[in-house]
């Protein structure tokens, strides 16, 4: 039975079971949470048997090491890390909590740990379902007086019906195969380690339950166990072998990989990952290799998804799923995704992927300047998918997005916060919020966090690049800031300004025609600091310096943002 389903009663436990129930938890390596956040829990547990209010500025100075002069106004980390670690403490509560007598939470908003008991199961929640009931032809038919037949009508009757009705099925039945949709699922992996010498087999074992573990918390992906993989595939679903060999020498720690059509046992694509030991300790190096792996095998633009890509252009599910993620990326055709996404959810209601990202796609274009009802419904399909998939990353970044677009920063973080919690190796996710908190006006949080989706990740996600991007414009870095905005796949109008007043802080001769190209006016420039909400200050800054580019705009100041 799942722990979500457990009463519990809040207990005032003393001081040693207190501390069994928390070491027992910090003991797990299933909590996956950075030393910081346990170091937060155990501060506020002492605090606790101590009988001290904890502020946010004893955790910033205490625990993070903050300067005196923190001001938790302007910077929201202890905020961030709170949101993050409540989140964790949930998540890892609602997978493990049969396996706890005390659970360990934090109040929300306060800075207050609770011990919990766990009471006697309850009855499991059954969710509502709407029936749907076919209608009763027959018994809304009107009584008429039937016919006379003659003998002879009522054999040929027998006879003939039968036969219309066999071959009316039949053809309705062939019409329908073949004009079905095709519905793709996502595609399962079988993942094998092998130590490349004996010395090394328990770290390679090690290496390989950490990486299954970081590949299901992508969720875009079904891993399945070696013995499996010469299960026949029922024809909707593409499966891969990915084998893997950890090597150690030295300093060194090499994970050498391929990727194997299961059907064809065709090599699609291999590669080699190396860490550098020096100054690490064996959990830092593990985790390091498994980020790194999961990143390259199990993200948006990772291996398995581009193959993906390529092979699928046409169906729905998770083809169409994946497509839109990447039309998001590229700010490709959404209209497309949009109604690709639209007819997936009108054959199969509950996809929480398709839910997700059609939120996404909705909000994309306009940002907070979508149109109140645009934004509703996307709150809405976000909500349900997150309800729906309550470990899915990709629904609390769809939650994130709808809040953002109905300009609720707040509840924005918070939802990027569940997003890292249920998936810390996904760089997708620390670029959007990483996004969110930098528009918000929190611009050294939203930095930090657009910086670490950015190492060790393949193809840095286009929210990181966009934040790395302005940050630089703003320290007038401008042959940086141009640079980042050089590295952005496809076009939108932010992106485009910052190219052409990058271009024109620098004095290039290629700034006008950068104007020109991207098509920059004083409108276009109202209406992309509305969608962004970006603060005054930094649009003032851009303003400048499309002017310098030779955009036809008003005198400097003019403009006024809110």
């Amino acid at each position: 039975m799942s722990a979500g389903v457990h009463d519990r009663r809040e207990q005032d436990l003393d001081c040693e079971q207190a501390r069994s129930a928390l070491d027992r938890l910090l003991a797990d390596p299933r909590l996956r949470v950075p030393e910081r956040q346990k170091s937060i829990l155990l501060y506020l547990v002492e605090r606790h048997f101590e009988h001290e209010s904890v502020k946010a500025y004893a955790i910033a100075i205490d625990v993070l090491g903050r300067p005196s002069n923190f001001d938790p106004g302007t910077d929201p980390i202890v905020r961030i890390e709170m949101s993050r670690l409540r989140s964790s403490l949930e998540a890892y509560y609602l997978a493990f909590g049969d396996e706890h007598d005390v659970w360990i939470s934090i109040k929300k908003g306060k800075y207050v740990v609770c011990f919990t008991e766990r009471a006697v199961a309850s009855t499991a929640h059954v969710a509502d379902v709407e029936a749907y009931h076919e209608p009763d032809h027959f018994a809304q038919n009107r009584a008429f007086p039937a016919p006379v037949e003659k003998p002879y009508q009522k054999r040929a009757r027998r006879l003939a019906l039968p036969s219309i009705v066999a071959v009316a099925a039949i053809a309705l039945g062939a019409y329908a195969y073949t004009s079905r949709p095709t519905i793709s699922e996502k595609p399962t992996v079988y993942v094998s380690v092998e130590a490349a010498s004996p010395d090394r087999t328990a770290e390679a074992n090690q290496m390989r339950d950490s990486l299954l573990t970081a590949l299901t918390q992508f969720q875009t992906l079904n891993v399945a166990q070696p013995a499996y993989a010469s299960v026949r595939s029922n024809g909707s679903d593409r499966r891969y072998e990915i084998q893997l060999k950890y090597y150690g020498d030295g300093d060194d720690r090499s994970v050498w990989w391929q990727v194997v059509e299961n059907v064809t046992g065709r090599l699609l694509t291999s590669g080699l990952e190396r860490v550098d030991t020096t100054g690490k300790n064996d959990t830092a190096v593990q985790d390091e290799i498994v980020k790194t792996l999961a990143q390259r095998i199990a993200a948006n633009r990772g291996i398995i998804n581009s193959i993906e890509l390529q092979a699928d252009g046409s169906s729905l599910g998770n083809g169409c799923v994946i497509r839109a993620e990447y039309a998001l990326d590229i700010r490709g055709d959404l209209g497309a995704a949009t109604e690709c996404l639209q007819q997936t959810l009108r054959l199969r209601p509950d996809d929480s992927d398709a839910s997700a990202l059609l939120a996404r796609v909705l909000v994309t274009p306009q940002g907070r300047a979508t149109a109140p009802e645009i934004a509703d419904r996307a709150l809405g399909l976000a909500t349900k998918a997150a309800g729906t998939a309550p470990m899915s990353d990709r629904a609390q970044m769809a939650v994130m997005a709808a809040q953002a677009a109905k300009g609720r920063p707040e509840a924005a973080i918070e939802a990027g916060n569940r997003a890292i919690s249920l998936n810390p190796n996904n760089p997708d996710a620390a670029a959007a919020l990483g996004g969110v908190l930098y528009f918000a006006g929190y611009r050294q949080a939203g930095v930090s966090m657009a910086l670490d989706a950015s190492k060790e990740t393949p193809v840095v996600p286009r929210c990181a690049m966009v934040v790395l991007a302005l940050d630089a414009f703003r320290n007038a870095r401008y042959s940086e800031a141009l640079l980042w905005a050089e590295q952005i796949n496809g076009s939108s109008p932010l992106t485009n300004v910052i190219r052409s007043a990058s271009l024109g802080e620098l004095g290039s001769d290629q700034a006008k025609a950068s104007v020109d190209n991207a098509g920059v006016s004083g409108s276009m420039f109202r209406m992309t600091m509305d969608a962004t909400g970006l603060q005054s200050d930094l649009a003032s800054m851009l303003e400048r310096g499309l002017i310098k580019a030779g955009a036809d705009f008003e005198p400097v100041g003019s403009i006024r943002i809110d």
